[in-house]
């Protein structure tokens, strides 16, 4: 997504946008739509410019307890400044981006990639009641019970081990 100065120079209020999730280049997302939806301000100050909005981010993940997939709608607040001042660049900020003088457009696309990669969670489960699957049998408990009994799905890879504790 690309902003114009003269779009920031104006100033910009709640402007809703839409990005294609194929221009990203992020091969390990999956999205349940083809499309990112979002909103955006601008607001133009002394310093720069301060951008602030929400990306709606649509994945698709797979369950980590029972292996199903699912969809997860993520919303995200992001706020940045645009500047030319060197003294606010020279910190380590991550939210302060150079937009120079001479630039008449800059390309929010990297930005709202590392926002993307950034909201995606490590461990990703369905839903909290979610069961996960039988370490015997591999039956996904949320929908069925399995067959297998207590004794039968007892791991026995321990048992020298409690032996040695019983001598």
């Amino acid at each position: 997504m690309k902003l114009y100065r003269t779009e920031l120079d104006k100033g910009i209020s709640k402007k809703l946008f839409d990005i294609d999730t194929n221009q990203f280049q992020l091969d390990e997302l999956d999205f349940y739509e083809n499309t990112i939806n979002g909103e955006l301000s601008a607001e133009r100050s002394s310093n720069g410019y301060h951008i602030s909005g929400i990306l709606n981010i649509p994945f698709e993940q797979t369950c980590d307890r029972c292996l199903t997939k699912f969809h997860n709608l993520r919303s995200t607040e992001f706020n940045f400044w645009l500047t030319d001042k060197n003294e606010l660049l020279q910190g380590d900020s991550d939210d302060i981006l150079y937009f120079s003088r001479d630039d008449n457009e800059i390309d929010l696309k990297t930005l709202f990639q590392e926002i993307i990669l950034l909201e995606k969670q490590m461990k990703s489960i369905c839903n909290e009641s979610c069961k996960g699957l039988c370490s015997s049998c591999g039956t996904n408990l949320n929908y069925e019970n399995c067959r297998c009994s207590i004794e039968e799905s007892k791991d026995d890879s321990w048992e020298p081990l409690k032996n040695l504790i019983d001598k």
